[in-house]
């Protein structure tokens, strides 16, 4: 388990209907600090239902008490950090079920949770490259802090899947940035997502394709861009950051595990360019119904 660090909620602020923004804040931010990608994320640990509490794993060789389960954690996007107000920005998008959904909308000042260290993978272009961001609402926060961090003289289109047009968000840039938006409902998002990024015209040569959001989109996306589009691996990089049916999902690759892991395990080690890697685990995953 990385190194965790206890923080308290300062201030909760509705960034749009469907997301609120949380600072957290602390003593427990001494020596916090991220990797400064604008896509960076950490895991936020939560109390469990009815606690106020974090239970904190213990490091690496130590065990929690008899009956004591870790505090559940989720990945989610830096969207500010400030090392000397000692404070850091976190948007939820909130919806009905889940822990971090559920606890994010009953946040209030005080409350506590904890956070890792944060890491990310998105390095700016070239000068000339333009930027595409495709996303849904979970990808916002890292779209805007890649928007806010373009410098003047770079093009960005932004292309955007939420809710309703009060789900939409701008940003401030020295760029310049043309915003498409989708208006869809959350069953929709997938389909969505690949036919934003299918019907994109996509120039030869410079051009930078950046796309997050719900995983099996995500899985199709970057086969359309390996495959079809055939960019070269540098000028993309697709993640998934939540899945529909993600119980059903996760049941289906328990029962598999077994059978899958060592063919896994054996493509990791033999092949080393990652997008042949992804490629065979989506085959992989393909033949068992993941």
């Amino acid at each position: 388990m990385p190194m965790v660090f206890p923080v308290v909620v300062d201030r909760v602020v509705r960034v749009t209907p469907s997301m609120v923004r949380i600072t957290f804040g602390g003593v427990g931010l001494d020596g916090y600090a991220t990797s400064g990608e604008p896509d960076e994320y950490c895991k936020v640990l939560f109390p469990h239902p009815g606690s106020r509490d974090v239970v904190i794993p213990p490091a690496d060789g130590e065990e929690l008490p008899a009956g004591v389960e870790p505090a559940p954690q989720r990945n989610y996007t830096i969207r500010r950090f400030d090392p000397d107000a000692r404070e850091v920005d976190i948007d939820f998008v909130v919806h009905d079920g889940g822990i971090a959904a559920t606890w994010a909308q009953q946040a209030a000042p005080g409350d506590h949770a904890a956070l890792t260290v944060a890491s990310g993978r998105f390095e700016m272009p070239p000068a000339g490259h333009r930027l595409v961001l495709v996303g849904d609402a979970t990808a916002l926060p890292a779209i805007g802090r890649i928007v806010e961090s373009m410098e003047p003289g770079r093009h960005a289109l932004v292309v955007g899947v939420v809710a309703a047009a009060e789900e939409e968000q701008v940003f401030r840039t020295a760029g310049e940035v043309e915003y498409r938006w989708v208006h869809v409902p959350l069953s929709g998002v997938g389909e969505a997502l690949r036919s934003a990024v299918e019907g994109l015209p996509l120039p030869d040569g410079q051009v930078f394709v950046w796309m997050a959001g719900e995983s099996e989109a995500q899985r199709a996306v970057r086969k359309h861009l390996r495959h079809v589009v055939k960019l070269p691996s540098g000028s993309y990089s697709t993640m998934g950051y939540w899945r529909f049916a993600r119980e059903e999902w996760e049941e289906r690759y328990e029962q598999v595990k077994a059978e899958i892991v060592p063919t896994i395990e054996k493509a990791d080690k033999e092949i080393a360019d990652d997008e042949e890697f992804f490629d065979a685990l989506d085959e992989i995953y393909d033949k068992v119904g993941l």
